[in-house]
């Protein structure tokens, strides 16, 4: 009998089938222009609070604080034929390359390729000396996207294909663009769904790992709900300011980790940035 994640795996997949284009963090604003190249290179100012230790290279006893950082912006995608390479830095996977297999009227369905995580040190850390480096993983999947008005609609479903962790990753996202005066404006709203592998793999504390104060831990699957919001103003016809927050609800698998120290993340930015291309 399938168990929970399984199922929960296979109506995600039956749903990706039925519609998946661009990363949906980049389409809902930087709306297609029909170009087959298309980038945006800026500075950006931002700050953000991720409580898992390891993620965010502070030490021990400041992983749960809100660090910022001032460092290069890149949002683009580049088209050849039916193949694209893509990069978004507020996406999950900030690059993903790919084919699109389908596409409507409406609707779009891709092969895609992405790292979601990249490899987790934490034996630098003072007391943490017994934990294991995590590998970071590769993954392959399918994207499906539906158009609506002013809105999109994605579903993505991945598994890693390097060993890993040998788990699954989907998500379902809903997004809105406005315009108000020289503003473009979007809200983004999603859920994510980990599987117990990918949990385990990054959260998991083995018994040869554990310690007194890091205790051994197996993780179950999670969903990470998310809110974004955003807006954009076009300085000229090549600048543009872009300003973003987002909001993240870890699952209750991560944080009853010893690696977690808290149940929220989010991010603010703003940046400038030089558009490079066709719009």
């Amino acid at each position: 009998m399938m168990n929970f994640q399984q199922i929960a795996a296979i109506v995600m997949l039956i749903t990706a089938l039925q519609a998946t284009a661009a990363d949906i963090a980049r389409e809902i604003h930087s709306p297609s222009s029909g170009s087959d190249a298309f980038a945006e290179l800026g500075i950006v100012l931002g700050a953000e609070r991720m409580p898992l230790i390891g993620f965010n290279g502070q030490d021990l006893e400041s992983s749960d604080s809100t660090v910022s950082h001032l460092g290069i912006g890149l949002i683009g995608r580049l088209e050849y034929e039916r193949f694209f390479a893509e990069f978004i830095e507020n996406s999950f996977s900030n690059a993903t390359v790919g084919a699109i297999a389908w596409s409507g009227e409406n609707s779009e369905v891709e092969v895609v390729f992405s790292s979601y995580f990249g490899r987790i040190s934490r034996n630098s850390y003072a007391g943490l000396e017994t934990i294991d480096n995590r590998k970071g993983d590769f993954n392959a999947g399918l994207r499906g996207s539906y158009y609506f008005g002013n809105g999109i609609a994605q579903f993505e479903l991945a598994h890693d294909i390097i060993g890993s962790h040998n788990g699954v990753t989907g998500s379902f996202q809903i997004g809105h663009q406005a315009q108000v005066r020289n503003w473009n404006l979007h809200t983004l709203f999603g859920i994510r769904y980990f599987s117990a592998d990918v949990i385990d793999h990054l959260f998991g504390v083995s018994e040869a790992e554990s310690t007194a104060d890091f205790p051994a831990y197996v993780a179950d699957h999670g969903f990470m709900p998310t809110i974004q919001v955003g807006a954009a103003l076009p300085l000229s016809e090549r600048w543009v300011f872009r300003a973003l927050a987002e909001y993240s609800r870890l699952p209750n698998s991560v944080t009853d980790s010893p690696l977690a120290q808290g149940d929220t993340m989010y991010s603010v930015q703003s940046g400038v940035y030089y558009v490079f291309g066709g719009r």
